[in-house]
């Protein structure tokens, strides 16, 4: 049993598009299929919002930062949590600033305020901004509070959404409609995969063009540089993958959010704690703290030794690794080194048989037992 098993469109509905691709000789560089990707895309999130594809989401997060927040000289910090995927601090370094790592709430495993309110505190004018991060996907729920709380401190923020396409806020409406920038990613692990790929929405005309202008070598209309940019491009044959993609999201999605509620009717019961608004997620694999850290070594190994691809996202912490030792920190990251010791990612697929989540579930049990 795989921890990830992506679901790709067949191999003649690809060859289809390619032969499309082929009549029009426009490979890459804006083609009909990515503005039509992109289009999608806008429309799916809704909010009015512009979509700008890049590459992949690393590129777009070094976008998103460099259009909302400037390039940084080196000396300023951004607050991120240690408790995420170190594609977005290291987004952050590229763009010139220090990530300052903050704590995570008790139990949703989503930034804590409080704890960015102690960052702050602590480094004051040296902070910049804020990279929020979506945990796993899930819509924070407390995104307008965050929202609030950036904008009367003057600090300007980019949400990670990476694995957030397909999820939901609290209040029903699509994550990518919140913010002034949001970042998803299309690689092949997240359930809406396309091998490699990723997009910044906005609902700002002027950072939007800004986003434009980075993944195309800082071109503006003139063709010539007029700001830093990249080579960040998504080709017209990864843009046809997306576009099939739509086809059944619905429904896969359906099928991931039931194989969620199975782990979560079973496992619950057992000490297992889910993150809040994880049901409205769009579920890249199912994210639980398990009772003590002890308790998790157990359950991996008996998965590991049943065959089960289980994981523990995201453990260790970004500030623990080697190449982000001895950066600021809030005063305390009490929460993140407890959920780094009891985090377990547990395998979900598109139609995934409920004996075989019935059969993780019991040895989960007696691993715990």
């Amino acid at each position: 049993m795989p921890f990830i098993r992506p679901q790709f469109p067949p191999a003649a509905d690809i060859a289809t598009d390619y032969e499309r691709i082929r009549a029009s000789n426009q490979f890459t560089n804006f083609g009909p299929l990515e503005r039509e990707f992109c289009e999608r895309i806008s429309d799916y999130v809704g909010g009015g919002v512009h979509t700008v594809t890049f590459a992949n989401a690393t590129l777009g997060l070094m976008a998103a930062l460099a259009g909302v927040l400037g390039r940084g000289g080196g000396t300023r910090g951004v607050l991120v949590p240690s408790f995420t995927f170190a594609a977005g601090p290291a987004a952050l370094e590229w763009n010139g600033y220090h990530p300052v790592f903050i704590d995570v709430e008790t139990s949703g495993l989503q930034p804590s305020m409080a704890s960015a309110q102690s960052a702050l505190d602590r480094y004051g004018d040296a902070i910049a901004g804020v990279l929020l991060c979506n945990s796993f996907g899930i819509g924070n729920v407390e995104i307008d509070a965050w929202l609030a709380w950036a904008g009367e401190r003057g600090l300007p923020m980019v949400i990670d959404s990476a694995a957030g396409f397909g999820s939901q806020y609290a209040d029903g409406s699509r994550v990518g409609s919140a913010g002034p920038a949001e970042v998803f990613s299309f690689h092949a692990t997240k359930p809406f995969g396309v091998g490699e790929g990723g997009a910044v929405v906005t609902t700002d005309d002027e950072l939007a063009r800004r986003l434009m202008a980075f993944q195309n070598f800082g071109f503006g209309e003139a063709r010539e540089a007029e700001t830093l940019g990249l080579n960040a491009k998504l080709p017209e044959l990864t843009a046809a993958i997306g576009l099939r993609r739509f086809t059944g999201f619905e429904n896969a999605l359906d099928d991931r959010r039931g194989v969620l509620a199975a782990y979560v009717a079973m496992l619950e019961p057992l000490g297992f704690v889910f993150p809040r608004n994880i049901e409205r997620s769009a579920v890249c694999f199912a994210s639980v703290l398990v009772p003590s850290g002890a308790d998790r070594d157990l359950a991996i190994a008996a998965l590991h030794a049943d065959g089960v691809g289980a994981r523990h996202y995201y453990a260790p912490a970004v500030h623990r690794h080697p190449h982000f030792a001895g950066a600021r920190c809030a005063p305390s990251l009490e929460q993140t080194e407890s959920a780094e010791r009891r985090i377990l990612s547990l395998p979900v697929h598109d139609d995934m048989d409920s004996q075989v989540v019935l059969r993780i579930v019991e040895v989960l049990r007696g691993a715990l037992a």
